[in-house]
């Protein structure tokens, strides 16, 4: 390489690094191979221990942590999650209710409004009838009594 390669060579590196702020910040990658998965018989634990408690004093934790193989934390943890699922559910199953019952309601609405209209047709027959029936007499009346 010759001398002012190099030159060129340092500005293209110095020019690259000063337009560094331009490019998107990366993502800061997991790793995975840190996390660990429980065994289907910790999880069946676990979850028959949160069917009677969905908290853990600490003693109980330290204890199922130990009978387990796990890291207390990792117990906490677990329950942490448990408890947020759970409630994830509960608050699903709360809005299907909900939903169904409005849905019913609104059901009931509109058959009702089509009732009121239906009976404000009929009212409307009905008077119109009843102006035309007293319509009709007045001018018999009168009829009678002009000589």
């Amino acid at each position: 390489m010759m001398e002012g390669d190099e030159n060129i060579q340092a500005s293209k590196g110095k020019n690259v690094e000063s337009f560094a702020f331009l490019e998107p910040p990366r993502k800061k990658t997991k790793k995975i191979e840190n996390k660990r998965r429980f065994s289907d018989e910790q999880i069946r634990s676990l979850e028959c221990i949160f069917e009677t408690e969905s908290k853990l004093e600490p003693r109980k934790k330290m204890q199922l942590a130990r009978d387990l193989g796990l890291q207390p934390r990792q117990v906490a943890i677990w329950f942490q999650n448990r408890r947020a699922r759970w409630k994830s559910k509960r608050v699903e199953q709360e809005y299907r209710k909900l939903k169904d019952e409005y849905d019913n309601l609104a059901s009931r609405f509109e058959s009702l409004k089509k009732e009121k209209e239906s009976l404000q047709v009929q009212v409307s027959f009905w008077l119109f009838s009843q102006d035309y029936y007293f319509l009709v007499l007045s001018y018999s009346l009168k009829k009678a009594c002009d000589p």
